[in-house]
This record gives structure tokens, C-alpha cells and sequence, in this order.
């Protein structure tokens, strides 16, 4: 705990000592390299599909620019997010997943969030997972930026925007404007290799192309749980291996784009999960991949069009020792096509009206294991509109609805209304209300085995969301954030036990709560180039019956603060991350943690050279994650320290 104190004293002291002149901001600076504070002047496409300003989106976004991430060392789409104000993400030894807002249940996929990369929707239509981890479909050296859209997002995107939306803007090839290759080395035998080629040509064309190729030897876990002779002591050998290799292309030109992406992620699972042999192998093997086509258009003087048709494809083959059937095999896979069309108007003064149409056909949900074999398709249609009406020079209202139709499912209606007010220029208060569904997974619908029957009757799940923000904009590189919001859930999918004889589980409708919180952030940056950047969130949730929610932390806080070092050359990115406890699944309560992370890296390339360096849980401090219902273990224990070292080159 000392250790904690006396950094964040330094923090705070290097934070009071960098003053100095405000920064101007240039509205046509590369996005990438721009921070937080300069984007509030420029337009942008956001998870809201809407070109706006961020201070007026209905509520208060957070975002992570290329600059942070190579600040901070993020590795993955899982540490940029866990970064931001009111997130965290559990991990399970194999599966990271997300939380945030109340509601964060162990071994619940990412489905609740929905995840996109330049507008297209990521989420498998087996599970309706988004992956965040290194099964996640991009190196984070792609990325420009990401944006986190609190709160409930149906209106405009319909399923999976339940709690929010997460939209991954990626870089363009201009950004690279040749080739880099890039070598890493990290803990655990963790090696990595990347090449990516980028450029903008005379006549406009824009290209990006890169692979990459993951491989990890992993390390050896102690579960005391399993502690005796007959499962090795509680010891897992080699089980945490990890292979993963990536392709990214992108290419734009006049106002088309067309870019797709692909991942296979293997990964060991070293904890006996849901009833399989422990020490023996199983793995998860994620496959992702996606193609998508946008065309930008102006039709008129008081229209722009944009059209999108898109494929998605995922592969799950996972493989297991399970002690009666010994070791076998599962193929789960989905394939799905879609497209939609957006218009945006101006046709009446004061209003700018949004609507479009999407249509979108999983032709297949395919389910293979050693039961048998199954096959689903699911169509869905929807329809959505939204009016932002300027009411007086410093008050807008903002009023949108989607009706959305998915075969077998029924037909669901999504209504949001906001007020965005401007008491006085540095000030904007927004008040917002929304519903949002989410439509049960093929996996909680279908999927069946000797432990789980289907549920063909299983209807979606509900959320009603009640939002208010103040921003505060104290200057032009000094901003604050204070939200206060209110859930209700109902119609959560639970999984339950069927009548005896039977010794089948059954997912049902069943679970619900509310949870209420408090989220604060301050942003600050100085022309010396510090920047600063806190936040905490208070949350509380409940369940049904009335008991604190699993695995949701009353207490996140977290400091960001980078600065630079040795005439500018070298650039030190310091991050402190505190979580409260929480209840795990068998109700015991995990103590809380600190953890800080340190990384260096190269401000310039030197002759094309550039390095960074990331000392991750700096203190090499002990702390748990709670662990998923399926596993023995309630909780289990996180990484302790561990490094991380990229060098790149890149070649003019």
C-alpha cells in the first residue's frame, strides 16, 4: 500500500508542476495524434451514427486515442476499454469479458455491449460475443481511437446495445505512409510479429494492409482447489499456451471504403472449467472474420446517404478431456450477410432528422458436438428515425425509436428521448431516457448437451436507462464529467434447473435488478506535454432479490498520467487502477486491488526506429478475479509483474 501512496504523491506533484500556456487546437490536425480536449471541435463519425460534436451526443463519451494507447502500453481492445471511466474487464483464464454499470456476471460474454470496428458490428450470432482480447480482430497499432457510448443503445443500433456501444475507429494508410515491421517480446514466452504497409496515393486512394502473427508458451497455474494427488496437486502444466495470428486491409476512395479483417485465437484453458479433466488439455479456438463495403453520398442539397452491406463468419472448435467421453471435439460456426441505409437531412431549419433501414440474415447457426448436430437461420428487419431539434440557441432535443423484427423472436420497439441544454458557453447538461433489448443468443436458445436443454420459447431480455450529465469545459485543455444514472433490467436470462427426474438446466427468463451510480472524470493537458486524465465511478446494483449483484465492484477509480522525459525523447505513461470488492458466485466477497502499470516509450523514431517498454502490475501485486459459475475455483489469481518490449521499423 505504501508503494500506491508515495505514486500517486508523485503523480499529483507532477501534475502540479506542469503549467503553462494552453494549447490551440487545429481543426485539421490528424485525429490521430490529437487528444481528448482538442477532438471537442471536430466533427466526427461516432458510435451514434451521426456526424456531431461529442458535446452533443446525448451522453458523455469516453475516448482513447492511438497517442494513449501507445502511452499506456495497450495491448489489447480489453486494456483500452478497461481504461475508461466505469469499465473492467474480468478474465477467466481464458475469455476476458466486460463489465460495467452495475452489471458485470462472471463468465457472461460480451453481449451486452456492442462492439464495432468503423461502424460494423462485430458480435458473432452464436453467442453475440464481442472479443476483446487477442481474439479481437485488431492489432491495437491499428487503431485511431476508440469510443465508449454509455448507456442504452437500441434506438439507433437494435440488439447488443444494451448497456452501450464501442466503436474502434481504425488508422489509415496514410498514417503509416509506407511499411513497419514490428518485433515483440513479453513474459511467458510471449513473442509477436507484425508487418503492416500503408499509403495514400496522388489520385486519393487510401490503403492499409497488415498481419500480424501472436504466439505465447503461457505459464503454469496453481488452483489450490484441485489440490491432491490424483489432479496433479492443484498444478496446471502447459496449459497456457496461446496462438493467434491477424489480417487487417482497408482501402477508401472517393467516399468508398471496402475493409475486412481476421483472427483465429487458440488458447488453452489451464482451470477445469465446466466439469472437464483437470491438467489435461482443452482449448478454445476462436475464429473471426468479416468483410465490409460503405459508400458515402450526397444526394441533394439537404441529404447525405450512406449504404453498408457487410458478411461476417465465426468458427468456434472448441476441444476438451472430459472424464467419461475422454477427449472430443465441438464445432459451433455462424455465418451471416446484411446491409443498411442511412439518410440524414436538413430539409426543415432547426432540425436534422436520421433514418434508414437494415436488413440482415444469419443464414446459418450451426451446433456440433458429441450429442449431435443442430441447425438454425434467424432474419431480422429493422427500422429506425431520429429528430434532433435545435429548440432555442442552447437547448436540443433529441427524440429516435427503432422497430425491429427478428424471425422467432417477435418484434420489438426500442424509444430514446434526450435534452441537451447550454445554460452558458463552458457548460452543457444532458437528460436522457432510453429502452434497449437484447434478443437471446443462439447459444441460450439452441445450443443443447447432457447439461442444457432448448428453450425455443426464450424471449429477450429489457433494459430501461434514465441518464443525467453535466460537462464542465473549464478551459480549452481542462474538462470535467459528472453522470448520475438509473437501470432496471427484467427478463434476464438465467439458467435454472429443470423439474426431477430430469438433470437438465434450462435457460429462462427469469432474473432482473437495478442499479444506480455515480461516474466522475476530469481531463487536463499542458503545452509542455503532460496529460492528466481521472476518473471514479460509484455504483450499486442489485438483483431480484434484492442481493448485491455478482462480480460488481461498488468502487472504480483510475488514474492516468503521461508525461515526457530526457528532452522529449523518451515518453513515460503511469496508470493506477483501483477496484472495490466484489461478490463472487458462491457469495463469499473478494477482497478489492490496486494494481499500477509503468511503460516507456520512444517519442520520435531514430533513423525508423521506435521502442516501448510496459511493465505491467508494477508492485507485483496479488489480486482475484471472480471466477465463472462453471468453474470449481470461486476465484482466481490474476498476473502477477510481467514486461512487454516492442521495437518497430518502418521503412519511407
Amino acid at each position: 500500500m505504501r508503494y500506491i501512496v508515495l505514486l500517486t504523491t508523485i503523480l499529483l506533484f507532477v501534475a502540479g508542476q506542469a503549467v503553462g500556456a494552453e494549447k490551440s487546437t487545429d481543426n485539421q490536425a490528424d485525429l490521430t495524434h490529437m487528444e481528448l480536449e482538442q477532438l471537442l471541435d471536430v466533427e466526427y463519425v461516432s458510435a451514434a451514427k451521426i456526424a456531431n460534436q461529442i458535446s452533443d451526443a446525448n451522453t458523455a463519451i469516453s475516448i482513447v486515442t492511438a497517442d494513449d494507447i501507445r502511452a499506456y502500453g495497450y495491448r489489447s481492445v480489453a486494456e483500452i476499454v478497461n481504461s475508461m471511466r466505469g469499465l473492467y474487464t474480468p478474465y477467466d483464464g481464458s475469455i476476458y469479458y466486460l463489465g460495467g454499470r452495475g452489471f458485470g456476471r462472471s463468465g457472461d460474454y460480451v453481449g451486452r455491449i456492442l462492439l464495432m470496428i468503423d461502424g460494423y458490428a462485430t458480435n458473432d450470432n452464436i453467442y453475440d460475443e464481442a472479443y476483446i482480447g487477442n481474439d479481437g480482430l485488431l492489432d491495437t497499432e491499428l487503431i485511431e481511437r476508440v469510443e465508449y457510448v454509455p448507456g442504452s443503445g437500441s434506438a439507433i443500433y437494435g440488439n447488443n446495445a444494451f448497456f452501450g456501444i464501442i466503436n474502434i475507429i481504425t488508422k489509415k494508410g496514410r498514417d503509416f505512409n509506407g511499411t513497419q515491421v514490428s518485433g515483440e517480446l513479453a513474459s511467458f514466452g510471449g513473442k509477436k510479429g507484425r508487418v503492416t504497409y500503408g499509403k495514400r496515393f496522388d489520385n486519393g486512394a487510401d490503403i492499409l494492409l497488415s498481419a500480424s502473427a501472436l504466439h505465447s508458451d503461457g505459464q503454469d497455474y496453481y488452483y489450490p482447489e484441485f489440490n491432491n494427488p490424483s489432479t496433479n496437486y492443484g498444478i496446471a502444466n502447459n496449459l497456457d499456451f496461446e496462438r493467434s495470428p491477424r489480417l487487417f486491409g482497408k482501402l477508401q476512395f472517393e467516399g468508398v471504403s471496402i475493409e475486412g479483417g481476421y483472427v483465429s485465437r487458440r488458447h488453452a484453458n489451464p482451470t477445469g472449467a465446466y466439469g472437464t479433466v483437470f491438467n489435461a488439455l482443452t482449448w478454445d479456438w476462436d475464429t473471426n472474420g468479416f468483410v465490409s463495403l460503405k459508400s458515402d453520398n450526397n444526394i441533394g442539397s439537404h441529404v447525405k446517404a450512406s449504404s453498408h452491406v457487410y458478411y461476417g463468419y465465426y468458427l468456434d472448435r472448441t476441444a476438451l478431456t472430459d472424464p467419461t467421453l475422454g477427449f472430443i471435439h465441438e464445432h459451433n460456426r455462424g455465418q451471416w450477410v446484411g446491409g443498411d441505409v442511412k439518410f440524414v437531412g436538413d430539409w426543415f431549419d432547426d432540425h436534422k432528422l436520421v433514418f434508414g433501414a437494415e436488413y440482415r440474415n444469419d443464414f446459418e447457426i450451426s451446433f456440433q458436438n458429441h450429442f449431435g448436430s443442430s441447425d438454425y437461420s434467424r432474419e431480422t428487419v429493422s427500422f429506425y428515425a431520429q429528430d434532433e431539434m435545435s429548440v432555442t440557441n442552447n437547448l436540443k432535443v433529441n427524440l429516435g425509436g427503432r422497430v425491429e423484427n427478428t424471425s422467432g423472436i417477435g418484434t420489438n420497439i426500442s424509444p430514446r428521448a434526450a435534452l441537451i441544454y447550454t445554460p452558458f458557453n463552458p457548460t452543457t447538461v444532458k437528460l436522457s431516457y432510453s429502452s434497449a433489448f437484447r434478443r437471446p443468443s443462439a447459444y441460450e436458445q439452441f445450443y443443447h448437451d447432457d447439461t442444457q436443454a432448448i428453450n425455443p420459447a426464450l424471449g429477450p431480455e429489457f433494459v430501461t436507462s434514465t441518464e443525467l450529465t453535466v460537462q464542465q469545459q473549464f478551459s480549452r485543455n481542462m474538462r470535467a464529467i459528472a453522470s448520475l444514472y438509473h437501470y432496471q433490467t427484467s427478463d434476464i436470462i438465467t439458467s435454472i434447473p429443470l423439474p426431477s427426474p430430469s438433470l437438465l438446466n434450462q435457460n429462462v427468463n427469469s432474473g432482473g435488478g437495478h442499479a444506480n451510480g455515480l461516474e466522475l472524470e476530469l481531463h487536463r493537458l499542458w503545452d509542455n506535454g503532460v496529460r492528466l486524465h481521472g476518473s471514479y465511478a460509484k455504483q450499486f446494483s442489485t438483483d431480484s432479490d434484492g442481493l448485491r449483484m455478482v462480480n460488481s465492484p461498488e468502487n472504480l477509480g483510475k488514474i492516468n498520467l503521461t508525461f515526457p522525459l530526457l528532452q522529449n525523447s523518451v515518453r513515460t505513461g503511469v496508470e493506477v487502477q483501483t477496484t472495490s470488492s466484489r461478490y463472487t458466485e458462491k457469495r463469499m466477497l473478494v477482497p478489492g486491488y490496486t494494481v499500477a502499470n509503468l511503460t516507456f516509450s520512444s517519442e520520435h523514431p531514430i533513423n525508423g526506429v521506435s521502442a516501448s517498454f510496459s511493465i505491467k502490475n508494477l508492485f507485483d501485486r496479488q489480486y482475484f478475479s471472480v471466477a465463472p459459475a462453471g468453474l470449481v475455483q470461486d476465484t482466481l489469481r490474476m498476473d502477477g509483474r510481467n514486461f512487454w518490449l516492442q521495437v518497430d521499423y518502418a521503412f519511407k
